[in-house]
C-alpha cells in the first residue's frame, strides 16, 4: 500500500509539473545543466493582425508572452539574448510530451513539423526590429495548439506553447479579451 501511494504521488507530481510547464506563453526551459543559464532569458512576440500596439510591444519576459495568433497572422520574434545569430525556432503541432523534442532528431521530416525560423539580429536595423517572422497558412494548418521549439548549437533549450485561431477570429478582440485567452 505504501509503495502504491508513493507511486501515485510521484505520478501526480510529474503530471502537475507537466501541466505547469504547458501554460500558454511560458518559456519552458529544458536540457540545461545545473546552474547553466539559457542562451535566451526573455522573449517578446508580436503579430500584425490582433491587439493594440502596446499589446504587441510587451517587455521581454519568460511568462505572459503573447501566445495567441490567427493562422494568417505574421508572428515576429524579439529574443533577449547576447547571441546575435544561431538561435533557431522550429514550429510543431503541439505535443503533450515535451520530452519528445529532446528524444528525437528534429527536422522537416519530424511528425507535426510546420516551419523553421532562424533568429538573426540585423546590425543595420533600427530597434526594435524582429529577428525573424513567419505565419501559418490557413489552407495548410488547422486552428489549435503549436509548440515553438528553441534550439541553439543543435541543442533544444526551451519550448513555448501557443494557440492559433481561424483567420478573423481574433482581430476585433480587445487587449483584455486577448489576455483572457492566454490564461
Amino acid at each position: 500500500m505504501m509503495l502504491t501511494l508513493a507511486l501515485l504521488l510521484a505520478v501526480s507530481s510529474n503530471a502537475v509539473q507537466a501541466q505547469e510547464a504547458m501554460k500558454l506563453g511560458k518559456l519552458n526551459f529544458m536540457n540545461l545543466k545545473e546552474g547553466e543559464k539559457p542562451i535566451m532569458d526573455g522573449l517578446t512576440l508580436s503579430g500584425n493582425r490582433c491587439g493594440s500596439e502596446a499589446f504587441n510591444a510587451k517587455p521581454y519576459a519568460t511568462e505572459g508572452i503573447r501566445s495567441v495568433f490567427e493562422l494568417d497572422e505574421w508572428v515576429n520574434f524579439y529574443p533577449n539574448t547576447n547571441a546575435e545569430t544561431g538561435i533557431k525556432v522550429m514550429i510543431f503541432q503541439h505535443k503533450d510530451d515535451q520530452q519528445f523534442y529532446l528524444k528525437n532528431t528534429l527536422n522537416d521530416e519530424t511528425s507535426g513539423y510546420c516551419q523553421t525560423c532562424e533568429l538573426n539580429k540585423d546590425p543595420e536595423a533600427e530597434e526594435p526590429c524582429p529577428w525573424d517572422s513567419f505565419y501559418l497558412h490557413p489552407d495548410e494548418w488547422s486552428p489549435g495548439f503549436y509548440d515553438f521549439v528553441f534550439i541553439y548549437k543543435n541543442k533544444v533549450f526551451a519550448t513555448l506553447l501557443t494557440r492559433f485561431y481561424k483567420p478573423d477570429e481574433l482581430h476585433e478582440k480587445s487587449d483584455s479579451e486577448l489576455e483572457k485567452l492566454m490564461k
